[in-house]
């Protein structure tokens, strides 16, 4: 009876932590000091044919959303349609091949998108943009993202979630591999 009621403990013990999620845990407030949190990466891709040469950086943190990339001028034209597309005619000027997006709203400048024939800049002011703007900015940087590298990140996120899906099955495949071996021993020493 003690070996059943092991076994059983060590099922749910392991069925439990494999599938449980964690309790939410509440936004933390936001601070007006002057040290902010964010994220920050750099994608570098270069290759023997510079029309694939790119860089994107962006950074993310509590106070402004900002988006750089270099590439080949071939790209140009696409990355000139994407912006059209989504920010439309509103504050653009043209300056020779320089194309540049200001929104401002109460005097304050909400962000700045500028184009030339080979980098893009967006500089987005959270403390004066709306949340609308501030998340179409995100999702749009990530369009851009993938235009300029040729890349999905969509497809890369499916593909590695398939992969931690694959990985948690392997991993609850052994726990109950050795959830047998536990309850076998059990059986030969009672």
């Amino acid at each position: 009876m003690r070996t059943l009621f092991l076994s059983a403990l060590t099922v749910l013990f392991l069925s439990n932590n494999t599938f449980s999620q964690s309790t939410p845990k509440a936004p933390k407030t936001p601070s007006t000091s002057t040290k902010t949190k964010g994220t920050s990466y750099s994608i570098t891709f270069d290759t023997d044919d510079k029309e694939d040469n790119s860089s994107v950086s962006i950074k993310r943190n509590d106070n402004v959303y900002k988006f750089s990339a270099r590439f080949h001028e071939s790209k140009t034209g696409s990355i000139k349609k994407l912006l059209v597309d989504k920010l439309g005619n509103s504050g653009l000027s043209i300056s020779g091949d320089t194309y540049k997006w200001i929104k401002n709203e109460d005097g304050e400048k909400i962000y700045e998108c500028k184009l030339t024939d080979d980098t893009l800049k967006i500089y987005v002011d959270k403390q004066y943009a709306n949340a609308n703007i501030i998340h179409m900015m995100n999702d749009f940087g990530d369009v851009l993202k993938d235009a300029i590298s040729g890349t999905d990140s969509k497809k890369d996120a499916k593909e590695n979630a398939e992969k931690e899906l694959k990985s948690a099955e392997r991993e609850l495949a052994r726990a109950k591999r050795q959830l047998e071996r536990v309850k076998k021993k059990n059986k030969k020493t009672n």
